[in-house]
């Protein structure tokens, strides 16, 4: 039976006039601040020049511009070049423009932070994946079978413990070399030798090998 947690992802948000007055200065805040930080960036990444200008829900005005606003507005009302001798950007202007680029930096750094792990992360599996199929997947030969498929019904009960617990062994073993691999902390690895015909009462030298 399927148990598995069904939810209905992520839902669009409805885009409609809040009536609270507390919501509509909460989300001017947030929402401002977010379109001049986006405004930045497209000034830092293009090289335009920009300006913003928006009125609170209580009248205040709130403007960014790049290099300032007074130059923007002159460029797009007269044509004239944002170069020519305008006021350089406000306090307030100049403050917008570094958090927009540091906030840039940081997620750049992020994201090429989280692919290079997952590179690294999808490196360490293909070599373990390589390891095992040399060292553990073998051909059967011809004493035919693997050692951890030998059948249980002729074990003793001694034999059956001993062999339960290299199986354990096995899995902590690999377990230990994949999470090693994956943190990048172990070299290539090692061949357990796993075969047969070595000595023990299953006919391995499964014990020697892992020590």
């Amino acid at each position: 039976m399927d148990v598995r947690k069904r939810t209905q992802g992520r839902q669009k948000i409805e885009i409609k006039k809040l009536e609270k007055k507390s919501n509509k200065q909460v989300t001017f805040s947030k929402r401002r601040s977010g379109l001049f930080k986006k405004a930045g960036e497209l000034s830092i990444l293009c090289g335009s020049d920009v300006a913003v200008i928006v009125f609170s829900p209580n009248g205040k005005l709130f403007c960014f511009g790049h290099p300032s606003v007074d130059a923007v507005i002159s460029h797009f009302r007269n044509g004239t070049s944002t170069t020519a001798s305008y006021p350089s950007t406000t306090n307030s202007e100049s403050s917008a423009v570094q958090a927009a680029t540091q906030e840039y930096n940081l997620r750049t750094y992020v994201e090429a932070t989280k692919e290079l792990e997952a590179e690294k992360k999808r490196a360490a599996e293909a070599r373990l994946a390589s390891f095992l199929k040399k060292e553990l997947g073998m051909s059967n030969g011809s004493n035919g079978g693997w050692w951890w498929d030998k059948p249980v019904e002729g074990m003793t009960l001694e034999e059956m413990e001993r062999h339960l617990g290299e199986l354990y062994e096995l899995k902590k073993k690999v377990s230990t070399h994949a999470q090693g691999l994956r943190m990048g902390k172990v070299g290539p690895p090692q061949p357990l030798a796993l075969f047969r015909g070595a000595g023990g009462p299953l006919g391995f030298g499964f014990e020697n090998a892992l020590n």
